[in-house]
């Protein structure tokens, strides 16, 4: 699989039985539908996202990001508090996500809160 935001290669990487996908290079995670909400509730979940914050603010900004599952052009969405916003990518056809490096871990500590 590749990254959908700099195209590298991606990584599967393991979490407490969870499957998820990390970008090699700019860290940005993939997550398959319901692999996101399965880790949102388990204890050091944070510890998967260990990208720097703005790498992934960079590409943050990027429009038409290409789901590497199905191919199809993703949904910006918004989570998290209107004055500190947490943006991520959401595939409509085959409900699977992905956030920027740092991303992840603020999204756990908004819904956490």
């Amino acid at each position: 699989m590749r990254c959908p935001k700099c195209l590298s290669d991606m990584e599967t990487i393991t979490f407490n039985d969870v499957e998820i996908d990390r970008c090699l290079d700019c860290y940005g995670i993939w997550f398959d539908h319901l692999e996101r909400s399965r880790l949102a509730g388990l204890k050091g979940a944070e510890s998967i996202d260990i990208g720097d914050e703005e790498t992934g603010a960079r590409h943050d900004g990027m429009v038409y990001v290409e789901c590497p599952r199905c191919f199809g052009i993703m949904e910006r969405m918004e989570a998290g508090s209107s004055s500190s916003p947490i943006h991520y990518d959401l595939c409509v056809s085959c409900h699977g996500s992905y956030f920027d490096a740092g991303e992840f871990r603020r999204y756990l500590l908004s819904e956490r809160s």
